[in-house]
């Protein structure tokens, strides 16, 4: 953690101890941290992409578990019931729900104040593909980057082998919003836009 003041100090885990173990500050482990949010209570949220897992971390820096188990899958479900399959970012939605970027599984899931996991859009399979719709009708390629739109209600994506920007409504509503799914350089409107392999996104 980095205070105001330039110090920087660890809040949980150990150097070069990486493992899947909740508890507090060192004992605690994690294996690839990669995404991480800040929930109303002012604990962060941590996407746990090697452990398949989203992690709480107090201020305290005490660790537990909010979904998943340490192992990939894919299922929906309550708290350590719930797979994941190497999960890249989180964002907290107006909502009080967290958006995961389930990027091997190839969609988008929901996450519960409480832990429940849902899937909110892709394949139910987990099928890679580059298609608009509702809920399990759309497809993802290994989305990564996420954003919360400025209305709240959606979030954008890095669709990052689809090599576009998407939007996604928290009903489950995908539409593409920049990219077409070729990959490329070109600046323009939506579809007329080229993007490769985008990672992340942010909303000015």
């Amino acid at each position: 953690m980095l205070a105001p003041s330039g110090q920087l100090a660890v809040i949980a885990g150990s150097k070069d101890m990486e493992g899947f173990e909740d508890g507090g500050g060192a004992a605690a482990r994690f294996n690839g941290p990669t995404g991480i949010t800040v929930d109303p209570a002012g604990c962060m949220v941590v996407v746990d992409n090697d452990n398949h897992a989203l992690r709480r971390v107090s201020q305290a820096g005490e660790v537990s578990t909010l979904a998943g188990s340490g192992e990939a899958g894919f299922a929906d479900g309550q708290g350590a019931a719930a797979r994941f399959n190497g999960p890249e970012s989180v964002v907290l939605a107006a909502n009080g729900e967290f958006v995961v970027s389930d990027a091997g599984n190839n969609v988008l899931r929901v996450v519960a104040p409480g832990g429940a996991v849902r899937t909110l859009a892709g394949s139910e399979e987990g099928e890679a593909g580059f298609a608009d719709g509702q809920g399990a009708a759309a497809r993802f390629n290994h989305p990564q980057g996420l954003a919360l739109d400025a209305d709240g209600k959606s979030v954008l994506v890095a669709d990052t082998g689809n090599h576009a920007v998407r939007r996604v409504t928290l009903a489950g509503a995908v539409s593409t919003f920049a990219g077409n799914g070729e990959r490329g350089f070109a600046d323009g409107e939506g579809a007329a836009a080229r993007f490769d392999r985008p990672a992340d996104v942010v909303v000015d």
